[in-house]
């Protein structure tokens, strides 16, 4: 089942898809039309343009490229795709012989060996690959004499593109051509296959991190330092940390080590009102700062606390351990409690009013901020949740939250704060996400392959936030992080098909799981979001540790950790001595 063969995957750089929600008029896209950044982007988390004399003769009003140059017997025109980074983040490139970020050791390092491109038409085309530099590292032409599409498959030298930077096409005098996809052939390493899930959905965090700020971007298109997750800056932290322990260490202690402190001090200087840590932060004038219009969130603190935590804990970094526990002890709960009793969702951008709502739902993201303030105070009052057992509209994420970093939620042993047997109500969550997609979608793609995951997540228009529910009618978007964050529940040879049936139609590129998909099949979200591939690649690893019977080193972690123990006391009272029940034999 494993396997440890090299794959050829097809890693989409665009293919030429528009997004249109229903009951909107799709508008033409020309060359010279300003794209807007925030939703036109390369399914690699970067920009591309227009080019040429005749880039207004560039057509885009369906699922593809048309390039009309018959009436052009001089002028040409492109496009050109940016690898790495934005175009203009010169300093960022992409190495065709090992294609991952850097931290990714060179065992688990796939490479580009060549160029696809989905062409039809009448013309010549020229395909260009240039350096950081604007070097021209590989170049070749090919004509084109077909009524229909077909792929047109181009080899490329791994080792002469060593800093490649822009992917180019461009159209040739008196051309008329249509262009729907562009791909890289990616060679994966010669790696087990849950291996390479793990390694694979780590490199989607890894595009949205910037290692010049210890940041981690919410969508690696952004520019840097223009919108920080720091509840996705902790999920990094973690997964680094967790990767670079035995018997895998897709990335090295030492890389881990260092990529940890220089996140703790990025966040460290954050402005903390009440010891609340930011949900989004931007690049200041003085450094990083809320970001206008956002808020002070106690879910992203808890989150970014609970990955710190594990991850100086596995890492044995007691010295930067003490500083994180000195942070957390300054979070003001007392202050952060609504008259209800519930703690709030976080404070304003004027680091002063509260919000209005509080953590009172059940699940896994009240859980986590109940059980931070259990460390600050164990005395504090303690409020139950409302409708225990029962995530809001069936929002599957919301289940499986918690056991990203305690073992403890696989017990059935009733909690100790609302009596929930939190493993029947993970699997009961599982079994009916399965079966609302059979039963509400029988025949569709999603169906067919087994792809499951009502969760929440940005919207298959990429404009907006999207939660799903199996509580809700017609759900027609899947999320499919959820597969794996639940995947820890299931029978890890089961899951594993699955996402080989991802792989397969697409919804598992090299660089990790598409945001979102239609139950048919017929379009998805390709954008790189940090937050889901954070829940992705903690989920990939619960998994592999699950199908290879290994030591846990997160749950280990959490149960080493005298702060995360204290914490979880107020679900699992445990004795000293004690152990959780547990889904595996070898935690």
């Amino acid at each position: 089942m494993l396997g440890d063969e090299s794959r050829l995957v097809w890693q989409p750089v665009q293919e030429y898809f528009i997004h249109v929600q229903p009951g909107k008029k799709a508008e033409p896209v020309e060359g010279k039309r300003r794209l807007n950044s925030f939703t036109a982007y390369t399914h690699l988390g970067t920009d591309f343009g227009f080019m040429g004399p005749a880039e207004h003769d560039i057509e885009w009003q369906a699922d593809e490229i048309r390039v009309h140059l018959g009436q052009e017997p001089e002028a040409w025109s492109g496009m050109w795709h940016s690898l790495a980074g934005l175009a203009r983040e010169s300093q960022k490139s992409l190495n065709f012989a090992a294609a991952w970020s850097p931290l990714v050791g060179a065992k688990h390092q796939p490479r580009i060996a060549s160029v696809r491109v989905d062409v039809s038409g009448h013309g010549k085309l020229k395909l260009e690959i240039k350096s950081d530099l604007q070097e021209l590292l590989w170049s070749t032409s090919i004509t084109v004499d077909e009524p229909s599409t077909r792929p047109v498959v181009l080899p490329v030298s791994p080792l002469a593109c060593g800093k490649a930077k822009l992917l180019t096409w461009i159209a040739e005098p008196g051309s008329e051509l249509t262009i729907e996809r562009l791909h890289l052939g990616v060679e994966t390493a010669g790696v087990p296959f849950d291996e390479h899930v793990l390694a694979a959905s780590y490199a989607k965090l890894a595009r949205s991190y910037d290692e010049s700020s210890g940041f981690v971007k919410d969508r690696a298109h952004l520019e840097d330092g223009a919108f920080e997750s720091v509840a996705s800056t902790g999920l990094f932290a973690l997964a680094t940390g967790v990767l670079s322990q035995p018997p895998l260490q897709i990335v090295s202690p030492e890389k881990a080590r260092a990529t940890l402190r220089q996140i703790h001090a990025a966040v460290k200087a954050l402005d903390r009102p009440h010891g609340v840590l930011p949900h989004f932060v931007r690049r200041g004038a003085t450094g990083y700062v809320v970001h206008p219009g956002t808020e002070y969130s106690t879910v992203d603190t808890a989150l970014y606390y609970h990955c710190l935590l594990l991850a100086t804990e596995m890492l044995g970094d007691a010295e930067l351990k003490a500083d994180v526990v000195s942070l957390v002890d300054q979070i003001d709960f007392t202050d952060l409690r609504l008259p209800g009793g519930e703690i709030t969702h976080g404070l304003k951008e004027d680091g002063r009013t509260l919000l209005a709502h509080g953590w009172e739902d059940w699940g896994g993201e009240s859980a986590l901020v109940m059980m931070l303030q259990n460390i600050v105070d164990e005395h504090a009052p303690r409020r139950k949740m409302e409708r225990p057992g029962q995530a809001w509209q069936g929002t599957g994420f919301i289940t499986e939250l918690q056991s990203l970093f305690y073992p403890d939620f696989d017990s059935d042993v009733p909690d100790a704060l609302d009596g929930v047997r939190w493993l029947t109500a993970r699997r009961r969550m599982l079994s009916t996400q399965r079966d609302y997609i059979t039963r509400t979608w029988p025949g569709s793609m999603a169906a067919k392959i087994g792809l499951y995951g009502l969760s929440a997540g940005e919207g298959l228009y990429g404009n907006s936030y999207h939660v799903g529910g199996t509580d809700l009618p017609d759900q027609a978007v899947i999320h499919p992080h959820y597969v794996l964050m639940s995947a820890a529940l299931t029978e890890p040879r089961d899951t594993y098909t699955v996402l080989r049936r991802m792989e397969k139609a697409g919804l598992l590129p090299p660089w990790g799981m598409v945001e979102a998909a239609s139950v048919n099949g017929k379009s998805y979200l390709p954008m790189n979001g940090s937050l889901n591939a954070g829940f992705e690649t903690l989920g990939a690893y619960h998994l592999l540790a699950r199908n290879r019977g290994i030591p846990n080193a997160i749950y280990n972690a959490s149960r080493q950790s005298p702060e995360l123990r204290r914490a979880v006391q107020i679900f699992y009272p445990i004795q000293e001595g004690e152990m959780p029940v547990s889904l595996s034999a070898s935690e």
